[in-house]
């Protein structure tokens, strides 16, 4: 990872050479990637409910998405009354 932070110039290399591949996997698989939700609902849900940046926009676009289910390890979404997490 340190080579590629320093080299970014490989990693878009490296990833013309295998996006065809990516999108024949996510098409194959039916993988739909989302539109994130906008900086609004996602300070409004860092702001009720105390998550990070990132956090916060994975649940509001979830929200906007209507997905109510989430397989996560991050204790914090335990706070997000709208998203319940897949217990193993």
């Amino acid at each position: 990872m340190t080579f590629l932070r320093k080299n970014p110039q490989h990693l878009r290399e490296i990833f013309e050479k295998i996006k065809k591949d990516i999108e024949t996997v996510l098409t194959t698989l039916n993988v739909k990637v989302l539109e994130p939700a906008d900086f609004k609902k996602m300070w409004s849900i860092m702001e009720k409910y105390g998550l990070l940046p990132n956090d916060a926009l994975i649940a509001a676009t979830c929200k906007m998405h209507g997905i109510k289910k989430i397989a996560t390890f991050d204790e914090d979404f335990k706070r997000v009354d709208f998203l319940e997490i897949f217990e193993s």
